[in-house]
């Protein structure tokens, strides 16, 4: 291009009035313009032969745009609903004291498996003995009346036939027997109670489980029906999971509850494992009116302790299997503004082997498992569609299958 010299030059030239010889620098200005121009046009030559030195083949395969093609198969592919679930414990336990006392021994540790009527606490057992010991001394004492009341009311008793003493003193003397009795009774009450109490100073696992964190410590005094939790059990065989569904779904779950047990699969978050079997237990007696859901109960062996209480699970409940339907990848659908479409890939031989037009099509499918979708209308078993490479595609773009290569 000109550069400013050469511009300002020709205006100085052009200029009205100006006194400058005119021949002489009209004459260099001009130079300067040709040899500008030219130079522009040996560069546009340049490019234009670089441009249409390719072969017309170069040029099909520049434009001929990369993707991975699979064709539509046909298989038996079960209709699953999925939710999202939590991992409940069969039994959760809060370990209580009944009764008061001064703990001097925790032989378990936080996060132990434990089987039921293990030990996990010891409480000061010398205050419950002596309440046993003194019960069974209060049962000797009373014991001991009553054979000396008993011994006076048969004395009394002869004495009243031979009209010795009065009606009321064999009166006083009976009653005093009785009471000895009843007292006896009360003896023996207070017995089971003292033993008992010795009993519950021992503090052991009500169900199986894991403990939770132990939340009390040798030293510490509790007392008798503590607020306090000393330690939680979770029961982890079997398993719990609750889940919910939606309402519309209710009348097909009741359906396939009658048939018999509803067969359903959980998997972890973050587990990388098969899924695990279960079978639902319980459907709720109502629809959650806030979220029209309802909500299931399903239970697991979990022997190998893969569910944990607390953990979310992803749901899988099978409600009946679709015979010999088309599926193809879940990322060869995509979305657009008509509804989701795929690109139908036809081989085209006119531009060589391998070499494909692609047309988008819409489709109407469900998801599957697997990363697989149900192709309900659309497309036939063995067509071919792109399941890669459809963000440069556009309706009769040329193609490459890639995929072909690779192997």
């Amino acid at each position: 291009m000109p550069d400013n010299s050469t511009i300002h030059g020709l205006r100085q030239a052009l200029r009205p009035g100006t006194a400058m010889p005119v021949g002489a620098a009209l004459r260099r200005t001009v130079c300067r313009v040709r040899r500008a121009c030219l130079c522009i046009l040996l560069l546009c030559l340049s490019f234009h032969a670089t441009g249409c030195g390719d072969s017309s083949g170069n040029r099909e395969q520049e434009r001929a745009l990369p993707v991975r093609l699979v064709r539509v198969e046909k298989r038996d592919v079960p209709r699953v609903l999925e939710a999202v679930g939590n991992v409940e414990a069969f039994s959760s336990v809060q370990v209580k004291s009944q009764v008061g006392g001064l703990i001097v021994e925790v032989p378990v540790q936080a996060g132990q498996e434990v089987e039921a009527g293990q030990l996990l606490f010891r409480l000061d057992p010398r205050p419950f003995d002596a309440a046993v010991a003194e019960a069974r001394a209060g049962l000797a004492r009373n014991q001991a009346l009553l054979e000396k009341a008993r011994q006076d009311l048969v004395r009394y008793t002869t004495l009243m036939k031979q009209d010795v003493i009065s009606r009321e003193a064999f009166d006083l003397v009976a009653t005093a027997e009785k009471t000895i009795r009843a007292d006896i009774e009360k003896d023996h009450a207070a017995i089971q109670t003292a033993e008992l109490n010795r009993e519950y100073s021992e503090i052991r696992a009500p169900v199986a489980g894991k403990l939770g964190d132990i939340l009390v410590r040798t030293g510490n005094v509790i007392k008798a029906n503590d607020e306090r939790t000393l330690v939680v059990i979770n029961s982890l065989r079997p398993a719990e999971v609750q889940f919910t569904v939606p309402e519309r779904r209710l009348p097909d779950i009741l359906e396939l509850v009658k048939k018999g047990p509803l067969i359903v699969e959980v998997l972890p978050e973050g587990d990388q494992g098969s899924r695990i079997p279960g079978r639902v237990t319980a459907v709720n007696n109502e629809v959650d009116r806030t979220t029209g859901s309802i909500r299931l109960h399903a239970l697991f062996p979990n022997e190998d302790n893969r569910l944990w209480p607390g953990q979310f699970v992803r749901v899988a409940v099978v409600l009946a299997t679709l015979k010999d339907v088309p599926v193809l990848p879940e990322k060869a659908v995509q979305e657009g503004i008509s509804g989701p479409y795929v690109y139908l890939a036809s081989p085209d031989p006119e531009a060589g082997e391998g070499r494909y037009r692609v047309t988008p099509v819409s489709v109407v499918s469900e998801p599957g498992p697997d990363d697989l979708r149900v192709v309900t209308s659309g497309l036939a078993p063995g067509d071919i569609v792109v399941s890669e490479g459809q963000l440069g595609l556009s309706p009769g773009a040329a193609a490459v299958d890639i995929g072909a290569r690779d192997k």
